[in-house]
């Protein structure tokens, strides 16, 4: 199988500093992986060449430029993982085995005490949108695709909807628009979750009793 990761940095440079410090925690445990980076284009050095397995230019000067990359992977399974994400276990190499052939999506699970917004008249934010796998076929393609292109008129202000039922707050984050694209259009995609999922996105402020196991990813949360 055709399987890597992708990381994206774009806006401040702190990302791309981030994004190599992670490729680099992510070959230390599994130096046969394949690793992507989309950046922007007067980013790129030679020096990238030197973590990443390719370089892909190009990305917008945008917060949420890795809605932009999520459909343009070059990879047929491809694990996503925020710029400021460090790998901690060498059971990272199994990451691509979490996934089974009837998902398009494996997540992990937002925590009500950590997240700045869950609850809302109007529903539940539940799937972190940090690190996740996801298949590359038409209908999994097509709903990121649709993530960024909904998310665009998000941030702009050109999306409106019902306040009451789904606060203002929501509108800068993305899993807002992936919540809205998998519970109310027909862009839905198959979701599961990891097993132990905390193991797989320990982010920075989680309780200690979330897992008793060994840290696989940990998330720095590196501040926007």
């Amino acid at each position: 199988m055709n399987n890597g990761f992708i990381i994206v940095a774009s806006v401040n440079k702190k990302f791309l500093i981030s994004a190599k410090y992670c490729a680099e925690t992510l070959k230390e445990y599994f130096p046969t992986c394949n690793v992507t980076l989309f950046t922007q284009t007067e980013w790129i050095t030679k020096d990238l060449y030197d973590v990443f397995d390719s370089v892909v230019g190009s990305a917008p000067n945008h917060q949420r430029a890795k809605l932009w990359a999520l459909s343009k992977t070059p990879y047929d399974l491809t694990a996503y993982l925020d710029a400021d994400c460090e790998i901690q276990s060498k059971e990272i190499k199994n990451i691509f085995n979490q996934i089974d052939d009837e998902t398009d999506i494996l997540l992990t699970k937002i925590r009500p005490y950590h997240g700045k917004i869950v609850y809302f008249q109007g529903g539940e934010l539940t799937d972190h949108c940090g690190v996740f796998l996801y298949r590359k076929n038409e209908r999994t393609i097509k709903f990121m695709e649709e993530w960024w292109n909904l998310y665009q008129k998000q941030f702009s202000g050109e999306w409106e909807w019902d306040t009451n039922l789904y606060p203002e707050e929501l509108r800068k984050w993305d899993q807002w628009t992936y919540w809205w694209l998998q519970n109310k259009t027909d862009y839905k995609i198959t979701r599961k979750y990891f097993k132990d999922d905390a193991r797989w996105n320990f982010v920075n402020g989680y309780k200690k009793t979330e897992t008793d196991k060994e840290i696989i990813i940990y998330h720095h949360t590196v501040s926007k």
